[in-house]
């Protein structure tokens, strides 16, 4: 049985969670907006609070729906008839209608059943954004990632682990978003049908998904904002559908429960042409950034990605570009229109007072996850060709060599503290605080080249992107005396989930991050980007992260302007849960808070 408490005296939801929502900064909580003096009505629209009993016979839900402002009457549901007695589940939503949990929801079982009503308990809240040109494969990473396993997998005792992080089951509200994407994820594993374009999914948004499930109470929703909301007519029927709704994880690391929302914003809001610019704006106040980036649009793409024919160029072009594009407008137009989409969010991001980002006195996490990894196994593969052919000459190189520059400089300041094994490699690239500056550069050049060389390899590349086996890196010595051989062993997607799950680990520089950022940020230099990353590198309030990501694990090709198959006709493309090193460590890295 599930039941909770909610009642119009229940605690305040505002002091979990704020007095402004963290996606849309609308009012939430039970505080008033601003009165026109005139008709005495609001300026904007208050929070709600919806409540939803058990289901009936024919399967319909009863509801009610409390404005949390004023003292109007409750709406509620008289078919079937609500029952104050019989809630099974409390929202709380916000002035633009993002849905929050409001009171608990406790499983009881056994003679205690129905003994303890308690408060849903929520510790702390973070919001990320996920940006990236159309057809980036944003979706099935997040879908990917959002649903990776953070146990290490090889250890078999049940004794306790401070730093464990459990999932919380969410209300199915809540949860929505989330499993109605998983569902198309399965579709395309299935039958081979691509996600479509988030912008096209009506369950995005809060108004959405209430349309689906609880419509009698949308509608109730509107009719309180008709009368109570200056412009009550425009503001009821954009409520709700301004701002997508975010995907949601709500965690457990000891006693501490946070809330994760990550919003998965459409790439076609970053184009100049945008229809809810305001949307992206909102992404200043968020605590981290995850730009995706797209390999498949990248100035010499088609240089190296791996093809036989020009047939097959066609499908892996229409495959990764997303079914149907590249035969309606062509390949060329759709790659340069998403290139100078994906250009843009860059400059946007390292600009003074930005659209995306501002330095307002606290750090900001920038995650970039370069997608489709996949193609860059499968380029490897070709005889001949490596990691330093992804791009003009030396710009791979540069890339890694400056993150290695720019996180040893941090590292030295005492900005970033690191585990033992960043820590030696930081320590040989720093020297002593005597040591000359182009002593350093010729270092990190060195270990750059060498770790290029290594995962120019397509299984030590692949193991690092995806399998998660340790790798054990050799990095010749350099021409002069002060470049001396390193051995490098790269731990485990294990080993550093047990780093990582350290209390107090999240601060830290770990040694598969820092290395998969390495050689991530020499590929988006490679891919185009190297300007806007240079900026980001120089921004004190900007903490860089690079991940390797590969979600459908294998190439794909367009089998008609719909269906995905794997170019290899052996490959399958992965459950939605299956373990990726590069995704388990992108997930730790959004979680955050969590791993205070």
């Amino acid at each position: 049985m599930l039941w909770s408490r909610s009642s119009p005296a229940a605690e305040d939801p505002s002091e979990r969670f704020g007095k402004a929502c963290p996606v849309c900064r609308q009012q939430l909580g039970s505080g008033t907006p601003p009165i026109d003096r005139q008709t005495g009505r609001f300026l904007m629209p208050p929070s709600f609070r919806l409540e939803v009993g058990a289901p009936d016979g024919r399967n319909g839900l009863p509801w009610r729906v409390m404005m949390l402002a004023g003292n109007y009457r409750p709406a509620e549901s008289t078919d079937p008839v609500f029952n104050e007695h019989e809630i099974d589940f409390s929202y709380l939503l916000c002035g633009g209608g993002h849905i929050f949990p409001d009171a608990a929801l406790v499983f009881h079982s056994g003679a205690s059943r129905g003994a303890d009503n308690v408060q849903q308990k929520i510790d702390d809240w973070n919001m990320v954004a996920a940006m990236g040109a159309p057809a980036s494969g944003k979706t099935y990473l997040l879908v990917r990632m959002l649903r990776q396993n953070l146990d290490n997998l090889t250890h078999w005792s049940a004794q306790n682990d401070p730093g464990r992080i459990r999932l919380r089951k969410l209300s199915p509200l809540e949860e929505l978003p989330l499993t109605a994407r998983i569902s198309k994820y399965n579709e395309t594993r299935k039958t081979g049908e691509a996600i479509q374009p988030t912008g096209t999914d009506r369950q995005a948004t809060p108004a959405g998904m209430l349309d689906d499930q609880l419509r009698d109470a949308l509608g109730a929703i509107q009719e309180l904002i008709r009368r109570t909301v200056v412009d009550g007519d425009r503001r009821a029927k954009q409520w709700g559908r301004q701002f997508r709704q975010p995907l949601v994880l709500r965690t457990d690391t000891g006693d501490r429960r946070t809330w994760t929302g990550v919003a998965d914003l459409p790439g076609e809001l970053f184009d100049e042409q945008g229809t809810n610019r305001r949307e992206a704006g909102m992404l200043r106040s968020f605590d981290a950034l995850l730009w995706v980036v797209d390999p498949a649009v990248a100035p010499n793409a088609t240089d190296w990605m791996a093809t036989e024919s020009v047939t097959e160029e066609r499908l892996l072009l229409n495959g990764s570009l997303r079914p149907g594009t590249v035969s309606a407008y062509g390949a060329e137009i759709v790659r340069g229109n998403r290139e100078s989409i994906q250009d843009g969010i860059g400059e946007q991001i390292t600009m003074v007072d930005g659209l995306f980002a501002t330095d307002e006195g606290r750090p900001l996490q920038m995650l970039i996850a370069i997608t489709k990894c996949d193609l860059i196994r499968a380029a490897l593969e070709k005889p001949g060709l490596n990691l330093l052919d992804i791009g003009a000459p030396g710009d791979v190189e540069r890339g890694t060599a400056s993150y290695l520059a720019f996180a040893v400089e941090r590292w030295a300041q005492r900005e970033t503290p690191a585990d033992p094994g960043a820590a030696q490699l930081l320590t040989y690239l720093w020297g002593a605080s005597s040591t000359e500056p182009a002593v350093r550069q010729r270092r990190a050049v060195q270990v750059a080249r060498g770790l290029l060389d290594h995962f120019s390899q397509a299984d030590e590349f692949w193991k690092l992107v995806h399998v998660g086996t340790d790798n054990e890196v050799h990095i010749p010595g350099g021409d002069v005396m002060a470049e001396v051989p390193q051995h490098i062993r790269v731990p485990s997607i294990d080993e550093h989930l047990d780093s990582a799950l350290r209390p107090g680990s999240d601060a830290q520089i770990l040694l598969r991050d820092l290395i998969m950022s390495a050689v991530g940020c020499g590929l988006a230099y490679g891919l185009g980007q190297q300007s806007a990353l240079y900026r980001m590198h120089r921004e004190p309030w900007i903490t860089l992260r690079f991940f390797l990501c590969s979600p459908l694990a294998t190439v794909p090709i367009a089998v008609d302007d719909i269906r995905l198959k794997p170019l290899d006709p052996r490959g399958r493309f992965p459950r939605v849960d299956d373990r990726a090193a590069a995704l388990t460590q992108l997930l730790l890295a959004v979680l955050g808070r969590a791993r205070r």
